[in-house]
């Protein structure tokens, strides 16, 4: 009787290790899986950001500069002008501790000028982008959602 009990036990921790192997498999793969989900969604949002950019109607009846930039309508992506905040405009994914963090945005070192695109100022109303790249993205993002965590 009491070899029976010894022998659940060792049958008892074998389905326990097993099924710890099992969770940790899911664990890895929810990481890898969340990991793809927040990379591919930066990726289509820096996309997104430097299109509707390039797509941008310009106002005709403004110009200024030397070459005579036509800049976008109030309330519409800013449109290109020199490129550089749009050649600017990248992703990044980095894992900081249990937290998968993406960040998009503009790496013009020093400038507040992205900003001020986004939000505006007391003189120029809002050229939104990141936000206008994001509620574009709404989209992409569920359906990316769902394809990888069916």
């Amino acid at each position: 009787m009491v070899k029976g009990k010894k022998e659940m036990a060792k049958g008892f921790d074998a389905q326990l290790q097993a099924f710890q192997r099992a969770l940790e498999k899911q664990a890895k793969q929810a990481e890898s899986d969340s990991k793809k989900f927040v990379t591919m969604s930066c990726a289509e949002v820096e996309r997104t950001a430097k299109s509707i950019m390039r797509d941008s109607p310009t106002n005709p009846d403004v110009s200024y500069g030397k070459k005579g930039h036509h800049p976008s309508y109030a309330g519409n992506p800013p449109a290109p002008d020199t490129g550089t905040l749009m050649r600017s405009i990248t992703h990044e994914v980095s894992v900081k501790g249990n937290e998968i963090v993406g960040e998009v945005g503009s790496i013009i070192n020093n400038s507040d000028y992205p900003r001020l695109l986004e939000y505006g100022t007391s003189k120029m109303k809002p050229r939104p982008w990141l936000s206008a790249s994001l509620i574009k993205c709404q989209s992409f993002m569920s359906n990316l959602w769902k394809e990888i965590f069916r």
